[in-house]
C-alpha cells in the first residue's frame, strides 16, 4: 500500500531523496543506486523507484532518466591481474586460471561492466606498488597473492578496491575468495581409500617460492587434506609419496616416471591439478600400467580436459562461475563502500572413469 507523504514536506517543497525513499519503501542507498541504474539493483526495483519519483514530481537528472543511464556514465575501470609468468613465452595462465577468468568476465558482462586483463603482472611488493600507481583501476581482481601479500595488505589499508583469488593468510587485511582446498584434498584421498587404495601419491607439492609471503598455498592445503584423510584411515603419508611438480602435464609425467624408476609401489594418485593428473596417466600408460585397474588417478579443478582424457578423469570440481560471480560481487560492494569478508567455496568430487568407480 502506498504511503502518505511525510509531514515534513510542505505542499510546494521539492521532494528530497529521503522523501522518495519513504514513498517507495526502500532505503536511501537503494533509491540512490536505483536512480543511477546501478547493476546491483534489480530492474523491478529501478522501475518502482522511478515511477514513484515521477508520480511525486521528483526531478530526474539526465543520467537517471532511463535504463541506459549507467552505460552513459563515466565507466568504472575494472582490471584483472594474472599471476606473474614463470618464464618469457609462457602462457598467460593455466587452464584453471583461464576458466576462472571466464567466470569473472561472465559476471562482469551480466552487470554491464567492461574489464581488462593487465599486460604485465607484479612479482613482489615493490613491483605491485609501481603497477597500481600506473594502472589506476577503480577496482582490481588479483588471481594469486603469495609474492606480494604484504603489498596487498597495504593497498587495502589505504582504501584501494581489491579482491583476491587465493588462500586466507594470517594477518590478511584484504578480501580473498578461494576453494576449501583442505576439504578438496581430504575428499580426493578419502575417495581413493574407499576404493581400497592404500599407497597413495600426492602429486603437486611444488617447492615454495623464495619470495612467498603467505606461508601457505592452495597446493599445500590440498596436501594437508590428503594427509588428514590418510591418517584418519590409519595410513600415514610416506614422504616419498609426496612428489613435487611444477603444475604442467610434463611435470606430472616426470614425477610418476621418477617413482617407477625407483621401484616405489603405489596404487593411487591425487594430483593438485587436472593437467598434472593427465600427464601422470600418460606416463603410466606408456609404462604399461593400466588406469584405473593398476592405479586410480584423481585430478583437481574439473577442467574441460578432464572430460576428454582417456580414461575420463575423476576430479575435484571448483565452480569457476560461482567463484567469478563472488569475486565480482565482493569487488563491486567494496567499490560502493561496504565492508566484505573472505569466503571459502565448497568442492565436489566428479566421478568419471580414472578411479574405477
Amino acid at each position: 500500500m502506498a504511503q502518505d507523504k511525510p509531514k515534513t514536506v510542505e505542499r510546494n517543497a521539492a521532494p528530497r531523496l529521503v522523501d522518495l525513499a519513504q514513498w517507495a519503501g526502500f532505503s536511501v542507498a537503494t533509491v540512490s543506486r536505483a536512480l543511477a541504474d546501478h547493476p546491483a539493483i534489480s530492474e523491478e526495483t529501478k522501475n518502482r523507484v522511478k515511477a514513484v519519483a515521477l508520480e511525486h514530481g521528483y526531478t530526474l537528472r539526465d543520467n537517471q532518466a532511463g535504463p541506459t543511464a549507467h552505460r552513459r556514465k563515466d565507466r568504472k575501470r575494472i582490471g584483472v591481474v594474472m599471476p606473474a609468468p614463470l618464464s618469457i613465452g609462457s602462457p598467460l595462465a593455466n587452464p584453471f586460471e583461464l576458466s576462472l577468468l571466464g567466470g569473472i568476465g561472465a559476471a562482469l558482462r551480466d552487470r554491464h561492466f567492461d574489464f581488462s586483463v593487465a599486460c604485465s603482472a607484479p612479482h613482489d611488493d615493490k613491483s605491485l606498488a609501481r603497477f597500481m600507481t600506473k594502472a589506476k583501476y577503480d577496482g582490481t581482481i588479483f588471481i594469486g597473492q603469495a609474492q606480494y601479500h604484504a603489498g596487498l595488505n597495504r593497498l587495502a589499508e589505504t582504501g584501494r578496491n581489491i579482491v583476491v583469488w587465493g588462500v586466507e593468510a594470517e594477518g590478511q587485511q584484504y578480501c580473498s575468495i578461494g576453494s576449501d582446498n583442505f576439504q578438496g584434498g581430504f575428499r580426493a584421498a578419502s575417495h581413493l581409500i574407499r576404493l581400497g587404495r592404500q599407497r597413495i601419491v600426492f602429486l603437486g607439492q611444488s617447492p615454495a617460492l623464495a619470495a612467498a609471503q603467505t606461508g601457505i598455498s592452495q597446493s599445500a592445503m590440498r596436501l594437508e587434506g590428503c594427509r588428514a584423510a590418510l591418517e584418519a584411515a590409519g595410513l600415514p603419508l610416506d614422504p616419498v609419496m609426496v612428489q613435487a611438480a611444477a603444475g604442467t602435464s610434463e611435470a606430472g609425467a616426470e614425477a610418476v616416471v621418477n617413482l617407477m624408476e625407483r621401484n616405489v609401489e603405489f596404487d593411487g594418485i591425487v594430483a593438485a591439478s587436472d593437467v598434472m593428473a593427465i600427464g601422470a596417466i600418460c606416463a603410466l600408460q606408456r609404462r604399461g600400467r593400466h588406469v584405473p585397474r593398476d592405479v586410480s588417478v584423481i585430478g583437481y579443478d574439473d577442467s574441460e580436459f578432464a572430460r576428454y582424457a582417456q580414461p575420463r578423469l575423476t576430479t575435484v570440481r571448483q565452480d569457476v562461475m560461482k567463484a567469478g560471480n563472488l569475486l565480482v560481487s565482493k569487488l563491486l560492494r567494496i567499490m560502493d563502500g561496504h565492508v566484505v569478508t573472505s569466503e571459502r567455496l565448497p568442492t565436489d568430487i566428479v566421478i568419471r572413469d580414472s578411479c574405477g568407480a
